[in-house]
Formats: C-alpha cells, sequence, structure tokens
C-alpha cells in the first residue's frame, strides 16, 4: 500500500510518502508562499501522481485554519477524484503517541495567542484543551520557537507519524474516514 499524509497545520508544507510502511518521501518546507499556490508544485517536484496513491492521512489541526482548510480540502478532492480512501489525524496525539519520553506530559503548540494541548498519563491521552493558566505540573513537549518551555522539539515530523498511525490503521482493516465530514479542529474561543 502506497499512502501520502499531508500536515499544514503550519506556515509549512509537511508531506510524506509511506510504501508497505517504509518511508519513500519526507518534505517539509517554508517556501513563503500561499499553501494553495504551493502545493500542486510540491507534488510536481516530487513526482507524486495522486493516482499511484492508494490511501491519504491529512492533519485536522490544531493549527491554522486557513492552511488547514486548504490542506484538508486538497486532499478530499484528489482522495474523492481517485477514489481512495483518508485518514485524519490530530497533531498534538501524535506528539503524545510518539514522543516516549517523558512518559507522562503535556504535549502543547501555540496557534497565534491561544495554547493547545493535551495531557499524555499512564497510556491515556486527554482531549484536546485551550491553556487557561491551568496546564497540569507535568514536563510539556512542544515545538521550539512558539514560547511554550519545557521540552522543545526543533521539528516533528507531524506528516510522517500521522502517515505512519494512519497506514497502521488502514492495514487493520480501517475503511477510511467518511470524506464530506472531516474538517480542522476548530478550537479557538468565540470572540
Amino acid at each position: 500500500m502506497r499512502l501520502l499524509s499531508l500536515d499544514t497545520s503550519f506556515s509549512f508544507i509537511n508531506l510524506t510518502l509511506i510504501e508497505e510502511g517504509r518511508v519513500l518521501v519526507h518534505h517539509c518546507k517554508d517556501e513563503g508562499k500561499k499553501t494553495l499556490e504551493y502545493l500542486p508544485k510540491v507534488f510536481k517536484e516530487i513526482d507524486i501522481d495522486p493516482y499511484q496513491v492508494d490511501a491519504y492521512a491529512v492533519s485536522l489541526g490544531v493549527g491554522y485554519l486557513t492552511s488547514l482548510r486548504i490542506g484538508i480540502t486538497f486532499i478530499k478532492t484528489i482522495a474523492y477524484l481517485t477514489k481512495k480512501p483518508v485518514v485524519s489525524y490530530e497533531n498534538l496525539h501524535m506528539l503524545c503517541l510518539f514522543v516516549k519520553e517523558p512518559k507522562e506530559k503535556v504535549c502543547a503548540l501555540r496557534v497565534s495567542n491561544n495554547v493547545f494541548y493535551r495531557v499524555c498519563r499512564e497510556g491515556v491521552i486527554s482531549p484536546v484543551m485551550l491553556d487557561k493558566g491551568d496546564m497540569p505540573e507535568l514536563p510539556v513537549v512542544s515545538l521550539s520557537g512558539q514560547g511554550i518551555g519545557g521540552l522543545e522539539l526543533e521539528y516533528f515530523p507531524f506528516s510522517l507519524y500521522g502517515g505512519l498511525w494512519a497506514y497502521e490503521k488502514l492495514r487493520a482493516g480501517y475503511e477510511g474516514d467518511k470524506l464530506m465530514s472531516l474538517e480542522p479542529l476548530y478550537l479557538k474561543p468565540a470572540v
């Protein structure tokens, strides 16, 4: 099975092509261009033919709403046209699953002025929450440059881990998400 995973949560495009559980291509670049303008060019540069892909995975966030909408719509359109399944994933969930140490932690990402997090404790992962000054006193895992503190990862390949996670789910018999129900996680408080 060949699976293409796409994450457009932040300003960079992060995509991974996986075949039979092995990573063939991992591409992450911030071109400073609009996602919609840049996505088709990336596919051409990397020589990805959507008709040669068996399934797709896409990040629903947390992240910037416009870039997420573009990435999700792009994958939904290709999947619809090629009649291939899509598995969605959420990036904080991937941090909780794939950052092994510390075992008990808070995984957090900043989106504009908001910090969203999940608590990973004793094999249980909480729902996504908005930090209102009540984040638990556990080690924090975040991305560098976001000003959250704790263990700051210089880079985390959301599309790679999300793609591997989706690949295993499909291999176990999952048929994919309902295509038209895929929407970005919109967690920003009402204004």
